[in-house]
């Protein structure tokens, strides 16, 4: 609980991109640099745990050298990646989503439409992934 200003500033603090965020002695960043998929945090506060990857598992297409920034950018997708990979193997989530969003860019905001659309298809497959997971736990 508290201010949603600082919470909402310290989690677009993306490292190298942004400057964190100063808030009650703590320094706020993006919370995706060290848990870019949160859903252990919820075990114990949901009877059935959603998790929707949208971390680059793949290679990106080799094209030229890329720039320092990119380069960046890269290795935190790759950190983010083997993160998510790890905490995957040791508790997978009840059901786990990947959309095929893998062609978007980290910074793509203002592609929000495009990206919803490529995600389409995964909000039928997670329609019928819960709709069995709840039949099975008895919840329906």
């Amino acid at each position: 609980a508290g201010p949603l200003r600082p919470a909402v500033a310290g989690s677009m603090a993306i490292p190298g991109l942004f400057r964190p965020v100063i808030f009650r002695d703590e320094v706020l960043i993006d919370g995706g640099a060290v848990n870019p998929l949160p859903y252990d945090l919820l075990f114990s506060l949901a009877d059935i745990v959603v998790a929707v990857d949208v971390t680059f598992g793949g290679r990106p297409p080799k094209r030229r050298t890329p720039s320092p920034f990119a380069s960046m950018f890269g290795a935190a997708q790759i950190m983010q990646g083997a993160i998510t990979a790890q905490k995957i193997r040791l508790r997978a989530p009840d059901i786990l989503v990947r959309p095929k969003v893998e062609h978007f860019a980290v910074l793509d905001f203002f592609r929000a439409s495009q990206i919803l659309r490529a995600a389409e298809d995964s909000k039928e497959e997670l329609k019928l992934m819960l709709g069995a997971r709840m039949k099975a736990h008895g919840t329906v």
